[in-house]
């Protein structure tokens, strides 16, 4: 596999609320394992940034994620065609997003064609998110060649999944040696509700801690990434819960230059304690 600088890794998907730039302050502090979990795969920046485990699981509930990272391992060439051939306009883009955000649409993963109208609707949307306008200043000129064959060798031996977060714990049994790692839908989320093509419900947001407790309970080790709320902390009031500074995707240049706070939830004792911690206050 080619050495790249940290930054130069693949991002094959620009996504939302994605640990772009958060993953290089949290990656150091994950602990030695040898199952790797993803709840909620996804832009998938910390999995293309870590060290990979003897066993990785990556899973979303939205099946275009799935059906993207399906087509870049089993149909990358015919992917890429689509991507090169598609013109920009703004009749396709409305197109091609009514189609995405339609629930009564089916597809066969994996859909080369579909995958590359999801894409291009993410990286042709105001701040990512799928239900924003048009954006002309976006350009889908890159290299896809290079970018999903490098991002296909990091795929490669990975088992996807496309289930509820609740039904992945269920069906991979937590076990000592696992690390799962949990970046949900936030709770700023919940409360707009047009950030994801599928909504995530307060109720869904108790379920999950359920779903963590079992991970704790069966010897396996966590980080949850939250955004820094009350509800979060009460919720995770009998776990380490650490606040974290960062700038993420999606944010104005305003929110960048600012920054902001969020919840790091974990289990287990980091190997290398970095300032970037304060305990919650």
């Amino acid at each position: 596999m080619p050495s790249l600088d940290w930054y130069d890794c693949p991002i094959v998907l620009p996504y939302y609320g994605g640990k772009y730039e958060m993953s290089k302050k949290l990656i150091p502090l994950l602990p030695p394992h040898e199952r790797y979990i993803e709840v909620f795969a996804g832009g998938l920046s910390m999995f293309f940034r870590k060290s990979k485990a003897k066993w990785n699981v990556l899973n979303d509930k939205d099946k275009n994620i799935v059906n993207l990272y399906m087509s870049v391992i089993l149909k990358r060439k015919e992917l890429i065609d689509n991507l090169f051939w598609i013109p920009k306009s703004r009749d396709l883009f409305l197109d091609f997003k009514g189609e995405i955000r339609d629930e009564n649409h089916t597809f066969e993963i994996p859909d080369p064609l579909q995958a590359a109208k999801y894409l291009y609707c993410i990286r042709y949307s105001f701040n990512k998110l799928i239900h924003t306008p048009f954006s002309m200043n976006k350009d889908m000129n890159k290299d896809w060649e290079a970018e999903l064959t490098y991002s296909r060798k990091f795929l490669g031996g990975a088992t996807i999944e496309n289930l509820d977060f609740a039904e992945l714990v269920d069906r991979y049994k937590p076990r000592k040696g696992d690390f799962w790692y949990l970046d949900p839908p936030y709770i700023v989320a919940t409360e707009k509700g047009t950030y994801y093509n599928h909504s995530f419900t307060i109720e869904d947001h108790e379920r999950l801690r359920e779903s963590v407790q079992k991970i704790h309970d069966a010897g396996g080790q966590f980080m949850v990434s939250y955004d820094y709320r009350e509800e979060v902390a009460e919720l995770y009031k009998d776990f380490d819960c650490r606040t974290l500074n960062w700038k993420y995707v999606g944010a104005t240049d305003d929110a960048r230059q600012k920054g902001r706070k969020e919840y790091v939830i974990i289990n287990y004792e980091p190997a290398q304690q970095i300032n970037i911690f304060k305990e919650n206050e």
